[in-house]
């Protein structure tokens, strides 16, 4: 990895990134289930969030190739028994995209306990 700088910090680039899901495209983690903020870490560590998502924080510079030859190895002792895998359909999908609850909003709510001149002008 060579050094890619934004505002003082070290970054992963999406070659980085890549790499690092194809490590755990192997242990068929969920990618979506998989969190690798860009921003590189000081220390490097790999924890698995109380939601179940894995979050994995890399070195930087000459740290990240030794870091990325043994993760497999480091994923493989920790306990992933929350963390989504392939193949598998996101347990948490029933809050997001179109399985997510819907808002009602305000106008719908006052439809039926105001009077009939919401929504309209005065001509009408």
């Amino acid at each position: 990895m060579s050094g890619h700088y934004h505002n003082g910090m070290d970054l992963l680039t999406a070659k980085d990134v890549e790499r690092i899901y194809l490590v755990t495209d192997q242990l068929q983690l969920h990618r979506d289930w998989v969190v690798v903020p860009l921003a590189c870490a000081k220390e490097a560590f790999a924890i698995v969030q109380p939601d179940g998502k894995l979050l994995l924080r890399p070195p930087a510079g000459d740290l990240f190739e030794p870091w990325i030859d043994g993760l497999s190895a480091r994923l493989s002792a920790i306990d992933l028994s929350r963390t989504a895998r392939l193949g598998v359909d996101d347990p948490m999908r029933h809050l997001t995209g179109p399985h997510a609850p819907h808002a009602q909003g305000t106008q719908r709510y006052l439809q039926e306990h105001a009077s009939l001149n919401i929504g309209r002008s005065e001509g009408t």
